[in-house]
């Protein structure tokens, strides 16, 4: 369900409802308002509300953002996703989780993206547990490490990002990915100058293996983004399983001497790690463009 608010010049109240009505909501809610601006200016907007279903507001803000009179300078767009909304309309309608406003997507993972004090800190905590759990074999230690590090929405960024043709994003995804892979290596060192040897994990995935379960994860983590009701956690712990471990993996080696792994190689850890990212990516985008995410949508949205 989404709750869609719509604010543009003075007199366009009307197009932007028969957009609404085009789009198969039954009913808008329209108001006027008074802008005050920071040079004592005033300005008349008028404002349409909207409370329908998410495959209806998708539709709805797609004709918005492509008609003729929208420009981005003059409109704004804001998607609330309320947790109900009660009568007029048909729960079974209503309640459709599929598909999200490439909006509500674009947004997101751009919050994800930014490289903040709190980015950084969540990445070198779940790197020290993880390099923990690797040194100890901690199967607990692991999976608390693996739950801190949010590298999934940094993968999502780059394929819905080259999809969408939000090269910005899909940039800003990959630079907090690389950031992130070198702060689990500091998390690594760390917790390697503080312990000693021998690394009591050494499992690893075929280049194969680790291929094909990125490809899944990436299938399974945009469907999860384009659905209401997906969920997240569990799949964002399958991404970061197959990322995480190994530039994690590198930093302990970097104090303890890198052993003699025959069944993955150095070389062919740090192939296997660039495989699983591009899996997840390239995944990702397929699944954005199967499930008809439209760049049109968003170009005049960001357009300036």
């Amino acid at each position: 369900m989404r709750l869609v608010s719509v604010k543009g010049p003075d007199g366009v109240s009307a197009e932007v409802a028969k957009l609404a009505f085009a789009a198969g909501v039954d009913q808008v809610t329209t108001r006027r308002l008074t802008v005050r601006h920071s040079d004592n200016r005033e300005t008349v907007r008028d404002v349409v509300d909207v409370d329908t279903s998410t495959p209806k507001a998708k539709a709805f803000i797609e004709s918005v953002t492509q008609a003729t009179f929208f420009d981005p300078r003059e409109f704004s767009i804001v998607v609330r996703q309320p947790r109900s909304v009660m009568g007029g309309v048909e729960v079974r309608a209503l309640t459709k989780p599929m598909t999200e406003p490439e909006i509500d997507l674009f947004e997101e993972l751009w919050q994800f993206s930014h490289i903040t004090s709190g980015f950084v800190g969540r990445i070198l905590i779940g790197g020290v547990l993880l390099a923990y759990g690797i040194i100890e074999f901690k199967i607990l230690f692991l999976i608390a490490g693996l739950l801190f590090i949010p590298l999934l929405p940094l993968m999502l960024a780059i394929g819905f990002g080259i999809w969408m043709r939000q090269f910005g994003l899909a940039a800003q995804g990959l630079f907090a990915l690389v950031a992130a892979l070198g702060l689990l290596a500091v998390g690594g060192v760390v917790v390697a100058l503080l312990t000693h040897p021998p690394m009591q994990y050494t499992e690893s995935n075929s280049i194969a293996a680790g291929f094909l379960i990125s490809l899944a994860v990436g299938v399974a983590a945009a469907l999860a983004t384009v659905d209401d009701v997906g969920r997240r956690e569990m799949i964002g712990l399958a991404a970061s399983s197959q990322v995480a471990i190994i530039p994690v993996w590198f930093g302990v080696c970097l104090v303890f001497g890198f052993p003699a792994l025959e069944n993955l190689p150095l070389g062919k850890r740090g192939i296997s790690l660039v495989l699983n990212i591009i899996a997840i990516a390239l995944a990702s985008l397929i699944t954005y463009a199967a499930m008809r995410m439209k760049s049109s949508s968003l170009a005049a949205l960001t357009r300036r």
